[in-house]
């Protein structure tokens, strides 16, 4: 706001100083006298001079969507490599030795500043399409299109990020594009009735089509991996040929995941999206308050054939619905959690917490990333959808929106850029206010205070990510750390605890792990995972010898492919197997409530144990022929 009210002042200030005297601005004296093209006469044509005024204006807009666009991907990609990590880095990697080359941070900077310039431009589109003279009388079939569009987009924009984080601000602005191009309806009525039409895809995606797409898309890339298999088999047999070069292709149906299954995945995906549309919701009246102050400039509202005094409807729309859209996502909330069992509170309660424990003022410096949920989503889940969150997608989103307007304005005055004296002033003088007004936030923030670690005396650490980094300007932050919290931090992080930690808890930590490890995870990352396991429980079994010394014994480096009837087969074991389990689970506090003070047989009151007349199995065959239907109510069993 202060940047845009800089350059209005800048371009346009005799509205400010001289409303009435100075209507048309014709004895403002910035750029009064430049002309428009190099090519021109030095003396401005008067009749040129607003159209002028407003392909600058549109330079300016576009200087300052790039300027936070830059900003936001610095604040959404932070480094975090410390010297000592890149050193490992270097030592795994032999290209990483080249400075030049490897640059990971510095590669998604600039894969994260083309996607959104390229979003832009794609959103420029969508907003030329909607000046087309029927668009307000095909209003239906066109965010029905949108909708399809937007889902097309957000894969792409997924594909090419690979991560959640990154792809919310992006397709935020797509939100905002078509919100603000309902405005072409034929009249308000028809305005407020595309909101109630958009309102109800927004209930059908998120109860319905979100959750279930990611799912939808997986269940056809395995049957497109099935059908490519099936084709190299039948080549294979047509031809007779062995391919032995050509990588074998492992298919797995991993079949349908339970619908109440622990998982975080769904959780972050749909209430990222759900971020997304709160941001939208609360950053549209600020479009319309641009397209308001910058009617002439913009010219969409005439295009759209709004009158000026009609945008305040809009503008108290658009400010009036915020509280109860606001409700009603409480009440969407509420409907996911009990259809698809998410744990929405619970998660949003642990994030909380999380970000008032955090070990760095800004949340998405730190390091340590949750590896049980999926690599895309990682970064997401970081950030904590805190305060910082909104604030970081708020700058990004609002640079590729004024991206969009002042290309828009650049349009409508057929400006050329490249070929206005202006523009060695214009440029540099937005991006001298921009660095300003950063420098100027961000010393009143560190001065207020803003996001400040609660507990400071215990976070010493975070200071000082490693000891090469050590000097004497941070001595002053370690010495009003707690000498207790120092010395427990201490010995925590020493190695020797490490190991003794691991060894002693080896047993416990491998059967909690189904409880960390998600079924995406699961099915991501399985050779992994098998292998690391593999490793783990030979550390376990290294005390038990085999039956046979024998050097030659086949050793199994790879999980066979299975066929689709012996998968079934072990699934189904493997239900068996678990649902027993839970059942012997569930009557065990029982079975030792009821366990006497000494033997029946012997009198010993040592090594009690406790016999069963009847088997598992016959009790479970029981139960489920006295209860057909409800063979899961572990109440029933229970009681039976």
């Amino acid at each position: 706001v202060l940047i845009t009210a800089a350059v209005a002042f800048f371009l346009k200030g005799y509205f400010i100083i001289e409303p009435y005297t100075d209507f048309d601005g014709t004895e403002w004296p910035i750029f009064r006298d430049t002309p428009l093209h190099y090519m021109d006469n030095m003396k401005i044509d008067p009749n040129k001079l607003f159209t002028t005024r407003q392909g600058r204006f549109g330079l300016a807009f576009v200087t300052i969507g790039g300027m936070c666009i830059l900003e936001g991907c610095k604040i959404f990609l932070p480094l975090r490599e410390s010297k000592r990590e890149e050193e490992i880095v270097r030592k795994r990697d032999k290209m990483a030795e080249k400075e030049s080359i490897w640059t990971p941070n510095r590669w998604k900077r600039s894969n994260f500043c083309f996607v959104s310039f390229m979003m832009g431009l794609f959103l420029v589109i969508i907003v030329e399409w909607s000046y087309w003279g029927d668009f307000g009388k095909y209003i239906w079939e066109a965010i029905i299109a949108l909708k399809v569009v937007n889902m097309l987009v957000s894969n792409v924009v997924d594909n090419q990020l690979e991560e959640a984080l990154l792809s919310s601000p992006v397709m935020t602005a797509m939100g905002l594009i078509q919100g603000l191009v309902t405005l072409s309806a034929s009249d308000f009525m028809d305005f407020l009735l595309s909101y109630i039409v958009e309102f109800g895809f927004l209930i059908l995606e998120r109860m319905y089509t979100d959750p279930y797409q990611s799912d939808f898309l997986d269940w056809v890339n395995d049957k497109i991996e099935v059908l490519i298999s099936h084709i190299r088999m039948f080549i294979k047999k047509v031809l007779r040929m062995q391919i032995n070069n050509e990588p074998k292709v492992e298919v797995h149906d991993d079949g349908i995941v339970a619908e109440n299954s622990e998982t975080v995945e769904p959780i972050l995906d749909s209430y990222g999206s759900y971020c997304c549309d709160t941001m939208s919701l609360l950053y549209t009246p600020f479009i319309i308050f641009l397209l308001m102050i910058f009617r002439e400039e913009t010219g969409i509202p005439s295009i759209y054939g709004i009158k000026e005094q009609d945008m305040g409807h809009y503008l108290t729309f658009a400010l009036m619905i915020i509280p109860f859209q606001i409700f009603s996502d409480i009440y969407i909330h509420s409907s996911l959690e009990l259809f698809h069992g998410w744990k929405i509170y619970d998660y949003l309660i642990y994030t909380q917490y999380r970000f008032r424990q955090r070990e760095a003022r800004w949340k998405g410096v730190e390091d340590s990333l949750d590896e049980c949920i999926d690599e895309t989503m990682r970064t997401l889940d970081q950030m904590c959808f805190s305060s910082q969150f909104y604030m970081m997608t708020t700058i990004h989103v609002n640079g590729i929106i004024y991206f969009v307007i002042g290309i828009e304005m650049m349009i409508r005055s057929n400006y050329n850029l490249f070929g206005d004296p202006a523009m060695l002033l214009v440029v540099p003088f937005v991006i001298i206010c921009s660095l300003t007004v950063k420098n100027l936030l961000v010393w009143l923030a560190t001065k207020i205070g803003i996001w400040k670690i609660r507990h400071e005396n215990t976070a010493w650490h975070a200071a000082i990510r490693n000891e090469e980094d050590l000097d004497d300007s941070g001595l002053d932050d370690v010495n009003g750390a707690s000498h207790d919290a120092y010395l427990m931090n201490q010995r925590m992080t020493s190695e020797t605890f490490r190991y003794k930690f691991l060894n002693y808890n080896r047993s416990w930590l491998i059967d909690q792990l189904p409880n960390m490890l998600t079924p995406r995870t699961l099915r991501r990352s399985r050779p992994y995972l098998i292998n690391q396991f593999t490793k783990v429980l030979n550390s376990l079994n290294k005390d038990i010898s085999s039956d046979s010394e024998m050097d030659d014994v086949p050793k199994f480096d790879s999980v066979p492919t299975l066929h689709t009837k012996s998968r079934k087969l072990l699934r189904w074991w493997l239900s068996q197997a678990q649902r027993r389990i839970k059942l012997k689970e569930v009557v065990q506090p029982l079975i030792q409530k009821a366990r006497g003070i000494h033997c029946e047989i012997c009198l010993s009151r040592k090594l009690l144990q406790i016999e069963a007349l009847t088997s598992l199995d016959e009790m479970e065959a029981k139960f489920i022929k006295a209860h057909t239907g409800d063979e899961s109510d572990m109440v029933l069993w229970k009681n039976f």
